[in-house]
């Protein structure tokens, strides 16, 4: 992480302090985190004039599984732009997906579910 650092730790439920985010929020941010920067990246290329994305990542578990895991991920982005063309966003999101480091590495083991909100 280069000289970055990062407070993680659990909420007070699960025994932690609530000081930081937990391991798992982390890996869900990070997967989105990825995906977000190659929108704006591919978007440039696209000439596609971004005003806002906003982004919602959510994962489900299998909390009866040990070790537990995520069965499922969705990544729902949400994107205001120069265009209203539909087809031209969802190949947007679709690039951001594919070239994405995490999605790509995560996709050997569970299948993200990335869409256009």
């Amino acid at each position: 992480m280069r000289d970055h650092v990062v407070l993680i730790d659990s909420s007070k439920d699960e025994g932690g302090d609530d000081l930081g985010p937990a391991p798992t929020e982390l890996f869900l941010a990070a997967l989105g985190g990825c995906i977000m920067i190659n929108i704006s990246r591919i978007a440039g290329r696209m000439r596609i004039d971004l005003r806002s994305v906003r982004m919602k990542i959510s994962g489900m578990k299998e909390h009866n599984e040990h070790p537990s895991s995520f069965t499922e991920l969705h990544v729902n982005v949400a994107i205001d732009a120069n265009t209203n063309n539909n087809a031209k966003l969802e190949k947007l999101v679709r690039l951001a997906e594919e070239n994405c480091t995490v999605s790509n590495t995560l996709r050997k083991a569970v299948v993200p579910i990335v869409r256009l909100a």
